[in-house]
């Protein structure tokens, strides 16, 4: 019996593990120790079918949700970026701690001393269970004496309230009169509180100001602002040049932003090829990208998630009408590094961007004294192995100058 990831140095100072085959019941049993929480653990797995003899078994372990994979064929897997990544015989991914991958090469280890050993700790571990087990039914059983107890209790409570509601007197009618003038320098109608202050409706009273703030009409600094007749806020109390919306400047940022929903980013850049938009993300967003550049050269805008290329993982399509010859165009491209928009020499490029599904799909148009271009594309990430966290770098295609809008819409 081999431990495969003998490669993962992690995994090696965390876990102590053996794995066996027990012939006598046809199942797998795991035995491994984690030394960080010195906590030692035995896992079963009933086979179902019995393997042949002559050949190993490879089995893939879940250490997180104690799932086993059993195959006598070889796993194929890759580790990189401290996961692990299996895909055969299944499709998956791990963190390097959380899996571990044997090869049982013989059978023949019922009467392995190993195997004795575990099976002796099993019994052990069910007498402490036992053991736990009383001491929680002594537990339970003071509990519900102490339930019974309470319950009395409610009920004396009860009978307390009973009568004390049948000798005190719940209501009585007072006339209750006060006048006040709240404004000398303009004196208004005075207030009165009817019978028992019941139902009376008391008016002209104005507060001056509430912690401190007077409330206006008018913007002004330290005011609080009144709704209009339509219950809305009047623009004027907004800060000034946003027209209802707050814009983020990420153009000097060194590190990723997180936008909220209905909030914009601007990403100003000079005379460079590559863009990093600084924008943290999730697989559940939507946004929209608005490009201009003053870049040179013919060739598509290319977007690295993460900030890194992914060797065919990409693919895109699109289609260019020319107005010189009404000539249509079309493109595509499969196994890419990295999404594809497609864009003309000072080309302005309107796309959206969709992280849950994963793909990008706009427009871009172009033109000058001789020619007018517009073009149509997408592009789709079609690997889930890894996680869509930071939208990525922009690559122009040259040296280019301008600027970048992203909003968030989702």
């Amino acid at each position: 019996m081999d431990l495969l990831q003998k490669d993962v140095p992690i995994l090696a100072k965390i876990y102590e593990a053996k794995c066996f085959y027990d012939s006598q019941n046809n199942r797998i049993i795991l035995y491994y120790k984690n030394h960080i929480t010195a906590r030692t653990l035995v896992d079963f797995y009933d086979l179902p079918t019995t393997p042949p003899p002559n050949n190993s078994l490879y089995i893939i372990y879940d250490l997180q949700t104690g799932i086993f994979n059993v195959s006598t064929d070889p796993p194929i897997y890759t580790v990189s970026n401290s996961k692990v990544y299996v895909t055969s015989p299944i499709n998956a991914e791990y963190d390097m701690d959380k899996v571990i991958i044997y090869r049982i090469s013989r059978y023949e280890t019922d009467t392995d001393t190993d195997l004795n050993y575990i099976l002796t700790q099993l019994n052990t571990l069910d007498n402490s269970v036992r053991e736990q087990q009383a001491n929680i039914n002594y537990i339970l059983t003071r509990l519900d004496t102490l339930d019974n107890f309470v319950h009395e209790q409610q009920t004396n409570t009860n009978y307390i309230l009973t009568q004390l509601d049948t000798f005190v007197r719940k209501q009585q009618a007072d006339i209750i009169t006060a006048t006040h003038t709240f404004d000398p320098t303009h004196p208004g109608p005075a207030f009165q509180l009817g019978p028992n202050a019941q139902n009376q409706l008391i008016r002209y009273l104005n507060a001056d100001k509430v912690d401190g703030f007077n409330a206006s009409q008018t913007p002004a600094p330290n005011t609080i602002p009144v709704a209009l007749p339509t219950g809305k806020l009047d623009i004027g109390w907004l800060p000034d040049n946003i027209g209802g919306y707050r814009r983020v400047d990420l153009s000097n940022a060194t590190s990723d932003y997180e936008l909220q929903v209905g909030e914009e980013a601007i990403i100003r850049f000079t005379n460079i090829w590559n863009v990093p938009l600084r924008i943290a993300t999730d697989s559940n967003r939507l946004y929209e990208i608005y490009i201009y550049s003053s870049r040179p050269v013919s060739s598509p805008y290319r977007l690295a998630p993460n900030n890194t290329y992914y060797s065919s993982s990409f693919s895109w399509m699109g289609i260019t009408w020319h107005s010189n010859n009404s000539h249509y165009s079309r493109y595509s491209e499969n196994n890419t590094q990295s999404f594809t928009m497609l864009a003309y020499s000072l080309s302005v490029v309107y796309a959206i961007i969709d992280t849950t599904s994963r793909i990008i799909q706009g427009f871009s148009g172009y033109k000058n004294a001789d020619v007018t271009r517009y073009s149509e594309f997408v592009s789709a990430w079609y690997s889930n192995l890894v996680n869509w966290t930071s939208l990525g770098t922009l690559e122009l295609g040259s040296s280019s100058t301008g600027y970048i809008l992203v909003r968030r819409l989702v």
